[in-house]
């Protein structure tokens, strides 16, 4: 389960947020690929990218493996891979760019500037994310893409086609599809920032039992549909910061708001040697903060409250592409006088 969201600055730049929930331990790091190097990117099984990007890229990585879940390429696009139960991927093409599902964050940020390139690229059948329905059942994605002009949209692969939407809100979740959740927002039209006014019943004056009653019905649950709302409603109450730091600092009290902690998600599994417990605890492992416009990637772990930063704008992309960067989670003590 992931949130992802885009809210824009005083000043214009835009800030994109987003959090990983997973099951299991992704052994997440940073990874880098500098613009112009080729390289063969390899995965899980026998699929392999062969890339030459036109654009330098930052991202999330699992399992020391350079398969992007989400990042940030030196152009300001910004895109990750969500959980979306019944997808199906396309069919690969004889003629056509074929890219593994689980490289197509990869894809986008090394080749497209703006959402448009995207777009473009899927609607003229010039790439196909391709992927069994094996693959399909196993890593069912889609993604959020956004660029540096504030432009969003949301790509979802149904019946064995691309279905790319607008995204007004700029918020995503997971499952249901992307239209029945922008659908689920009528259902909560009554929520407010502002308190609600006293009202008397018969003789009895009757008052809001504390600040945030405006807010009263907004669902506080784990689930994909409420994260939505949570995530729609409050970037839309919350006061726009002047600065893309303040922006910045704005996105992660966002983020706050749709953590879950270690254990308050759970679901049976079938024991296994790695889990002989058979239970599975879906929890916020890393959130990421991307400052499209001035290309920083800030990046916070489920281990520390630290929030650690790329900027890409003096990245050395040529010594440090191809490499893993491990997140640090550890806290300085600071020292005390006397």
């Amino acid at each position: 389960m992931c949130t992802d969201f885009l809210i824009q600055s005083g000043d214009g730049a835009w800030i994109n947020g987003r959090s990983m929930e997973f099951g299991s331990d992704l052994h997440t790091k940073l990874y880098v690929h500098a613009p112009k190097q080729r390289a063969t990117l390899r995965g899980l099984g026998s699929e392999a990218f062969e890339t030459t990007p036109d654009y330098g890229y930052v991202g999330t990585s699992s399992w020391d493996l350079p398969v992007l879940t989400d990042g940030l390429n030196t152009a300001g696009l910004s895109t990750g891979a969500l959980w979306l139960p019944g997808s199906q991927y396309q069919p690969p093409s004889l003629s056509n760019k074929n890219v593994f599902c689980a490289f197509f964050v990869n894809w986008m940020l090394g080749h497209c500037a703006t959402t448009a390139d995207v777009r473009n690229a899927l609607e003229s059948g010039a790439v196909h994310v391709i992927g069994s329905e094996w693959v399909a059942k196993a890593g069912p994605l889609h993604f959020p893409v956004h660029d540096a002009q504030g432009n969003s949209i949301v790509i979802e692969f149904l019946d064995g086609k691309p279905v790319i939407s607008d995204n007004p809100v700029a918020v995503l979740t997971n499952r249901p599809v992307f239209p029945w959740q922008l659908d689920n927002l009528r259902n909560y039209v009554n929520l407010s920032p502002w308190d609600k006014e006293n009202i008397t019943l018969g003789s009895l004056a009757v008052t809001p039992t504390g600040h945030g009653s405006g807010l009263d019905g907004l669902p506080g649950n784990a689930t994909p549909p409420s994260r939505f709302v949570r995530a729609a409603y409050l970037k839309q109450f919350a006061l726009q910061q002047k600065t893309a730091a303040d922006t910045a600092v704005l996105a992660f009290h966002l983020l706050n708001s749709v953590d879950i902690p270690l254990g308050t998600v759970r679901a049976k599994t079938p024991p296994t040697l790695l889990n002989p417990e058979g239970v599975e605890y879906d929890y916020t492992q890393w959130v990421v903060v991307k400052d499209l416009t001035n290309r920083i990637l800030n990046i916070r772990v489920y281990g520390s409250p630290l929030t650690w930063n790329l900027d890409l704008k003096s990245l050395d992309f040529a010594a440090l592409s191809g490499k893993q960067l491990p997140i640090p989670t550890g806290q300085v003590a600071l020292p005390l006088p006397g």
